[in-house]
């Protein structure tokens, strides 16, 4: 049995999982882009509701967030394989997205119990 540090098979996947992020990001980028230069002046608000409003406000939330949960993210080093892993970048990015993803899954949580009970 092979060393699990460096498989073939985990560069691979490692190498398929950058190029997909990186697709996602350029549709998600592009459909934010399309978005922006296709909605008209009157669109801003449907049906007595400020959507272009909220539309902002979610972006900047997010964003938002992101930052936040990227300062308060700890760096400190992790054991990998038997070696510490102490890349601050990445430790901080990661607990960025976890603690990120969490709130916004706390938030749909509320959200969805908030207004089944609102008449």
């Amino acid at each position: 049995m092979g060393s699990l540090a460096s498989s073939f098979f985990a560069d691979v996947m490692l190498w398929l999982m950058y190029i997909v992020l990186v697709a996602a990001l350029l549709v998600t980028a592009y459909s934010v882009w399309h978005g922006m230069r296709t909605r008209r002046k009157g669109d801003d608000i449907v049906n007595r509701v400020p959507a272009g409003r909220i539309g902002w406000c979610v972006i900047i939330g997010l964003l938002l967030c992101l930052v936040v949960t990227f300062l308060l993210g700890s760096s400190e080093p992790v054991m990998t394989n038997g070696k510490p892993y102490t890349s601050v970048f990445w430790l901080k990015a990661t607990d960025m997205f976890i603690y990120t993803a969490t709130l916004l899954i706390i938030g749909c949580f509320i959200s969805a119990f908030v207004s089944r009970f609102q008449s």
